[in-house]
């Protein structure tokens, strides 16, 4: 027989189209612990402008369960499926939804995600501005220079950054990289 851990550890699960925010609160109101990215955009429309929330993920949101507790979130209305591979969830580390927070939270520009795979490239730490103490790649995406968090097994999440705010890193790896401290 095999033991079944206890342990807690972050999954993507896939919702039903612009059924996040209801997945949230569904999620919410059984006290299982989420993240649902959201940003505040602008939208047109012929006769106005809104700032309305938005996932910044379209179509997903972050658990942290156990692994047998799956079928309990699955069995939420809206909830469809988890992020696997051969058959088993994929586990996202902790450092990587703390950096991913963190972004989201301190941006100043709107945060982009991608599911696209991006060569690895230099690695950097933001030394200005309200990202301060954030470690991720430094990628360039149509002219501008962009700050990269990937999840694995997922996707990366990018943001801009002023060139001025970064400094080059040459030894740690992403997966080495520990969340950005606050200053206290």
């Amino acid at each position: 027989m095999t033991a079944v851990s206890n342990e807690l550890s972050w999954y993507a699960i896939y919702t039903a189209p612009r059924a996040e925010k209801k997945v949230s609160e569904r999620l919410s109101a059984l006290g299982i612990e989420h993240y649902l990215p959201l940003q505040k955009v602008k939208r047109h429309w012929s006769d106005r402008i809104k700032e309305v929330t938005v996932p910044i993920i379209n179509g997903y949101i972050f658990v942290n369960i156990a692994l047998q507790d799956t079928r309990k979130v699955t069995a939420i209305y809206g909830a469809l499926a988890f992020i696997h591979k051969a058959g088993i969830p994929i586990s996202i580390p902790d450092n990587q939804i703390t950096r991913m927070k963190n972004m989201v939270d301190f941006a100043t520009e709107v945060v982009e995600f991608s599911t696209e795979e991006f060569d690895k490239g230099e690695t950097i730490t933001i030394n200005k501005g309200p990202l301060e103490g954030l470690m991720g790649e430094l990628v360039e995406q149509n002219g501008k220079h962009k700050v990269l968090i990937r999840i694995a097994g997922f996707g990366c999440a990018l943001t801009t950054v002023p060139i001025s705010f970064i400094t080059r890193l040459h030894k740690p790896t992403l997966s080495d990289l520990s969340p950005p401290q606050k200053n206290q």
